[in-house]
């Protein structure tokens, strides 16, 4: 039943205006993103036929048929498919609605993590039911109110309440180092003009970012510049001037390394944001 109307489509982005934290991916087969990354949000995976391979802070986990993989913020991943995948969906949620869920349900101020693996038929089959009402209802309410329905299950049965991601608990260096690549991220860095600038030596920072990001020094960058370019990008702005904006040398090195770290190309995903939310405003004036 999933995207019924969009089965002939590999690929499928979806959006709900009125809940900006998250986002919908799918798939008719499962498609590789072949490049270490991570994402400041919640990831829950799910894959109704055959198999595909999640390396998460360098453990394998499988994905298949009765089983959810969920990828905690900030956790650096990649994966790789049996190419006999089919129906495959996820759900991104923001890390900082995620975060704040959690601060209200345990009076917390960090993240409380969730096992990569749940192998779990009920919730597997809940997360598709949920999926598919939040792509074909229009009821706002309701589907919030399903989504925290959902999220409270898992919690209630697999969260550990000692376990915490600690994001933010990195050394003085690696602050600074973000700091600064946020903040100077179309410019052409180099690893000798950022330590000249930080005052640390190259092989430093180098340590540090593999220490505190799970990545190296470029991959950390290339990581920070395609999340900017997605952001960008679904909010319609042309993505060579999306490209130039977050440092990338041209759209094809944009469109290269977006489709490694999210199995779509930025043409495809910008123009799935655009279809989706207009289908919400005109389901909304027809039954408004």
């Amino acid at each position: 039943m999933m995207f019924t109307m969009d089965k002939k489509n590999n690929n499928r982005i979806f959006r709900i205006s009125e809940l900006p934290y998250l986002e919908l991916k799918y798939s008719s087969s499962f498609h590789e993103c072949s490049q270490k990354h991570y994402h400041n949000m919640i990831c829950i995976l799910a894959l109704k036929v055959g198999q595909a391979k999640i390396v998460i802070n360098n453990k394998e986990v499988i994905l298949e048929k009765n089983k959810l993989v969920i990828i905690n913020p900030n956790e650096v991943h990649f994966s790789i498919t049996d190419k006999t995948s089919k129906d495959y969906s996820v759900m991104y949620i923001d890390r900082s609605w995620y975060k704040k869920l959690q601060n209200h349900i345990y009076n917390i101020d960090d993240i409380l993590a969730l096992p990569n693996k749940i192998d779990d038929e009920y919730l597997f089959n809940e997360f598709f039911t949920l999926f598919e009402y939040l792509y074909t209802n229009d009821e706002v309410i309701e589907k919030e109110s399903k989504l925290l329905e959902f999220l409270k299950i898992i919690f209630s049965k697999y969260i550990s309440k000692n376990e915490f991601l600690k994001i933010d608990e990195t050394t003085q260096i690696s602050k600074e180092f973000k700091k600064y690549i946020e903040e100077n991220i179309s410019s052409k860095l180099t690893l000798t003009d950022i330590s000249n600038i930080l005052g640390f030596s190259p092989y430093h920072i180098i340590r540090v970012c593999k220490q505190d990001f799970g990545l190296s020094a470029n991959a950390y960058i290339v990581n920070k510049r395609v999340h900017r370019a997605k952001k960008l990008i679904s909010e319609g702005i042309d993505i060579i001037d999306v490209a130039n904006e977050v440092g990338f040398y041209d759209q094809s090195h944009l469109t290269n390394v977006f489709k490694k770290v999210f199995a779509i190309t930025p043409k495809a995903y910008q123009k799935d944001i655009k279809n989706s939310l207009l289908k919400e405003k005109i389901n909304n004036e027809f039954n408004g």
